[in-house]
């Protein structure tokens, strides 16, 4: 889906942009009415509402006699007559936006009838009664298509005594006539036609089938003329498949559903080298959370195509999966600091993670020194009173990381300098798990579990990275300490002395090949703007600035 929605997406790009598609749309939206009212401003329409038999046929009465075999003469002279009879009924209009002259014509407007005779004729339903008369006036009746037509409404309406005396069996003057006499209009021509907009009109035509026998009735209607220039005569019965209105609405659906689900597609970031595929990061419980937000930048610049997932095993067990898994797993760990298998693996420095010693907020201290932290882990230390004015009794509860924890890791190894003290409670508050340890200390697997804990216990003492603290320190509940009257400031970060800090580290088991997912994204995490912007926000500091290479990053 992806795919295809990238695809749209440099569709619309090629078409000029979002800009460009949506003014097509709206000159396609507009294009049937610019048709109408400037480039074919003329129109007129017409569309036959009747062509069938009068509708007064021979009828059977009388126990089913037929009156055109049985009866008085003249009656089945009338029968046969009307059965080979029929009227058509044509609707004219202006159906165009402005007036229709004469002049506007370059051929009259003509109607035949596929070979029947025109009988009379008449015109009702016309928009004014001046109208009207107009069209009576203009009616011109021809034998053949492309004949002079010399006779009016009025010669045919005279014909018509005549035509109705023979068919009776006798002519105006009482004898019988030829078929020679009698004429064979067989088309109707509206010469001068006059149409203001909107005005409209009916033509009423009897016709009789040219020859007298049986068979089915004619249907056939035609027509025949041209308005001058863009000028448009149309059947509105037609039903015509293709039509300006269906092609310009047709347009604008496609390109509307092109437009909408090419923005639904991510627009690549031309800054970023984009490899598809998929990687799997994982490690510091501390730094997962940033590399998450990196992840997604990289997704949402590169559109897409890439996916990468991630998941908080803790630095020691990522380092481990890395080491276990092949050169092209596509794995990535990252680790609080140097791991031990450093030198066996491929590394690279990412950001500063700066980290506190945290105690509740009712101990009421702001400050240890390092001795003091190394004392409390050995239990010569194990109540508050021993380190601070109130004498008042409260043990000091640890509340720690797993085994796997690079944040554990690192506190030992620049702090404590040794391993933390036996496991012996579970709860945190008194030694269950352990009565003969010297101290009560339990784990927890995550820095926001153990954050919980240091919020929540009484006397409760532990550790986790700056960012991870900022809410639980705005809050109140816990007491971020400096050490030996020390906080961190990357600037002078030997000379200050704060032990408590690391750089984050990325390990993959070989260096990832030029062009591979893996190497692409551990570039724009090390030094692309959007990378950095996400761990700054997260609470870190890029280790490659705008300057260069961080120098505290350099020292770890």
């Amino acid at each position: 889906m992806e795919a295809v929605l990238e695809l749209l997406r440099r569709l619309v790009e090629f078409l000029g942009g979002v800009g460009p598609v949506l003014f097509g749309i709206v000159l396609l939206l507009v294009a049937p009415y610019v048709d109408r009212l400037l480039v074919r401003r003329k129109r007129i329409g017409f569309r036959v509402l009747y062509n069938s038999k009068i509708g007064l046929g021979p009828e059977q009465h009388n126990g089913g006699a037929d009156p055109a075999e049985h009866g008085p003469p003249q009656l089945r002279q009338v029968a046969r007559l009307l059965d080979r009879m029929s009227m058509v009924v044509i609707r004219i209009r202006n159906s165009g936006s402005y007036d229709i002259d004469p002049d506007d014509f370059e051929r009259p407007l003509s109607f035949t009838f596929g070979g029947r005779l025109v009988w009379n004729a008449r015109v009702s339903d016309a928009s004014t009664g001046e109208l009207r008369e107009r069209l009576r006036e203009g009616l011109a009746f021809f034998p053949d298509e492309g004949t002079p037509a010399k006779d009016g409404l009025v010669t045919v309406r005279q014909r018509l005594s005549d035509r109705m005396a023979r068919w009776l069996g006798a002519s105006s003057q009482g004898q019988p006539q030829g078929q020679d006499a009698e004429p064979a209009w067989h088309g109707v021509r509206l010469d001068g036609l006059r149409l203001k907009r909107g005005e409209k009109a009916k033509l009423v035509v009897v016709l009789r089938e040219a020859n007298s026998g049986d068979g089915d009735l004619t249907k056939v209607v035609g027509h025949t003329g041209k308005l001058k220039d863009a000028g448009l005569i149309m059947d509105e019965r037609e039903n015509r498949r293709v039509t300006l209105p269906r092609v310009t609405v047709a347009l604008v659906i496609a390109l509307s559903a092109v437009l909408v689900l090419s923005q639904l597609s991510t627009p690549r970031n031309p800054t970023v080298a984009c490899v598809p595929g998929s990687l799997r990061i994982v490690g510091s419980t501390v730094f997962i959370p940033a590399m998450q937000a990196v992840a997604d930048e990289y997704e949402k610049a590169c559109g897409g195509d890439s996916e990468i997932a991630t998941e908080p095993t803790g630095s020691i067990e990522g380092v481990r999966r890395v080491m276990e898994a092949g050169a092209n797993a596509g794995l990535v760990a990252v680790a609080d600091g140097k791991s031990k298998d450093h030198d066996r693996l491929y590394a690279g420095k990412l950001a500063i993670v700066t980290y506190h010693v945290a105690v509740n907020s009712g101990v009421g201290l702001n400050t240890l020194s390092v001795d003091d932290l190394r004392k409390i882990n050995s239990g010569a230390y194990a109540n508050w009173n021993q380190l601070r004015d109130d004498k008042t009794s409260l043990p000091i509860r640890i509340i720690s990381r797993d085994q796997d924890s690079g944040t554990r890791q690192l506190y030992e190894q620049q702090v404590l300098r040794t391993g933390e003290n036996v496991l012996s409670s579970n709860e945190c508050l008194e030694k269950d798990r352990n009565p003969a340890a010297p101290v009560i200390r339990c784990e927890r697997q995550g820095n926001p579990d153990v954050i919980r804990k240091i919020s929540t216990v009484p006397g409760a003492i532990g550790y986790a990275d700056e960012p991870a603290l900022a809410a639980a320190r705005k809050a109140g509940t816990i007491t971020a300490l400096t050490l030996d009257g020390k906080a961190f400031d990357a600037s002078t970060a030997v000379r200050a002395g704060y032990p408590f800090w690391t750089v984050e580290y990325v390990y993959t088991k070989e260096r990832p090949a030029a062009g591979s997912l893996a190497a692409a994204f551990l570039e724009f995490a090390r030094s692309h703007a959007l990378a950095q912007v996400r761990l700054s926000s997260a609470g870190f500091d890029p280790c490659v600035t705008k300057e260069g290479l961080e120098e505290a990053c350099e020292l770890r």
